[in-house]
């Protein structure tokens, strides 16, 4: 028996997609009030600082670096001053930026210490154990407003109208697989970190020098890691998947289309971080800022609906080839 041609139907377009995502949230202009709103809780709310442990930090670092070489003594004041920079701006209430899923922010990396009408009240926080159930507390809740914010965005892109009733319903199920999801991510990142921290140290004793290739590692193999991760949030919320199933979906959606799926998600990163750049651009106390925050919620929220976007037709696309080969295989080979 002659056995058909298959015919392999033209992969999804990538700029097609990133073209519907920003047509959706031009369409639903309220999706921007979730970072919009969380930007300017940061820029004008109250900045809860770490500022006492920290310094304790500092002094401990002092007293070790008296009985190390040179070379680890520069290291360790290079340390110092970063982290006295760092007591300055640090703000416990960037962490309502939960990850894999939660809202977007522009001001959540940048720790603004001022804004146009003056300076934030600031709250110091000093036990560790108040800092680590506030940062757990903060996280939850930035979770829970992200997978909200996340249902939100795939409903406007991929259904072109937002049922907020529908969505609070959802809420509960996706909620716990989000959780479940981050709890996965963060053991696979806390395991990367280990290793990683390992290696670099046992670089630097070795050679300082030799500490950057060691931390250059490390960033390729989280690039490396995490890159099958990238649509681990999205079989929740378009196809209802549990967190586990969500994240073997992406892999085999990753491996399965891995130069069209690795050129959309850098194009994702030169449209987010190179604007980026042209965001931090006004001074954090000017009202230009504002500007910033608008287009970065804009762009990262128009991003976000072109990867719903990308994602599902990407998934139907996978299942025609399948159902495809299956066709195209005798009885013989199908057994």
């Amino acid at each position: 028996m002659n056995r058909q041609k298959l015919v392999i139907p033209d992969s999804p377009s990538v700029f097609k997609a990133v073209r519907e995502g920003f047509d959706a949230v031009t369409n639903h202009l309220t999706l921007l009030l979730f970072p919009v709103g969380l930007d300017l809780l940061l820029w004008f709310g109250p900045h809860v600082r770490v500022k006492k442990q920290i310094e304790t930090l500092i002094r401990e670092m002092n007293n070790f670096s008296a009985a190390n070489s040179p070379e680890m003594v520069e290291m360790i004041t290079a340390g110092k001053e970063i982290w006295s920079a760092a007591a300055e701006r640090i703000n416990l209430l960037a962490a309502l930026r939960s990850y894999p899923i939660g809202i977007f922010s522009l001001l959540s990396s940048m720790f603004p210490v001022r804004h146009p009408l003056g300076r934030p009240s600031f709250v110091e926080i000093s036990g560790p154990g108040e800092i680590l159930g506030l940062v757990i507390v903060l996280s939850l809740g930035g979770l829970v407003l992200g997978t909200l914010y996340f249902s939100a965005v795939k409903s406007a892109a991929l259904e072109d109208r937002i049922r907020w009733i529908n969505l609070f319903q959802k809420w509960p199920w996706q909620g716990a697989q989000a959780l479940v999801l981050g709890l996965i991510c963060l053991a696979v990142f806390l395991a990367v970190l280990v290793f990683g921290t390992c290696l670099v140290t046992g670089m630097a004793l070795i050679d300082p020098a030799f500490a950057r290739i060691g931390l250059l590692g490390m960033g390729i193999l989280f690039t490396w890691l995490f890159f099958p991760l990238f649509f681990s949030p999205h079989g929740i919320f378009t196809r209802r998947l549990n967190a586990w199933q969500s994240v073997v979906e992406s892999m085999k959606l990753a491996n399965l289309t891995f130069m069209k799926t690795g050129f959309f998600i850098l194009l994702v990163v030169l449209i987010t971080q190179g604007l980026d750049v042209l965001w931090q651009t006004p001074p954090e106390d000017s009202w230009l800022m504002l500007v910033s925050i608008l287009g970065h919620s804009f762009i990262t929220t128009g991003v976000l609906a072109a990867s719903f976007v990308y994602y599902q037709e990407m998934v139907f696309w996978v299942r025609e080839i399948q159902a495809l080969q299956e066709l195209s295989l005798s009885p013989e080979e199908k057994f």
